[in-house]
């Protein structure tokens, strides 16, 4: 119970903060568009400084996008306890599949439920997790997936 209350008043809060906060991410035009209970969803449009040599969006730009995404999904499963952790990206693997081009999605998901894991927390006192990200472009066509293995340890 107070659990999903401080759920309810804290995602809002992490959303707020997250949101244009990070100071590469802001460069590079990354918008968290929604979180939810481990899954997140963002946006980054095309720009002229994103472009790599051959006019594509660098691949850089989109790792960027899909680790934010990965920290959104993350911060929105362990909203109620956030500011009592200290979240670490652990290892991040990212495969590029195809070109992208203008407005690109990502979608994230923390590939456990997040429950058990925050029964773990409170117990051992850390956890890890893996969150998957797909990473789409304007005509959904999927350019990249990117596997983030989050650690949450109590400060």
């Amino acid at each position: 119970m107070l659990d999903t209350l401080l759920t309810l008043i804290m995602r809002p809060l992490v959303k707020m903060q997250m949101d244009g906060k990070v100071p590469f991410a802001k460069a590079c035009g990354v918008r968290l568009s929604s979180m939810g209970d481990g899954v997140a969803r963002c946006e980054m449009a095309q720009k002229p400084e994103l472009l790599d040599d051959t006019g594509k969006l660098a691949d850089g730009a989109l790792f960027t996008l899909a680790e934010t995404c990965s920290g959104a999904a993350m911060a929105g499963g362990f909203a109620s306890v956030i500011l009592g952790v200290r979240p670490v990206a652990a290892q991040v693997e990212f495969e590029v599949l195809q070109p992208a081009l203008g407005l690109i999605n990502a979608q994230a998901k923390v590939a456990q439920a997040i429950s058990p894991l925050k029964k773990t927390l409170r117990t051992t006192g850390k956890i890890n997790f893996p969150v998957e990200v797909e990473v789409s472009d304007a005509s959904g066509h999927t350019v990249a997936r990117m596997h983030v293995t989050w650690n949450l340890k109590k400060n």
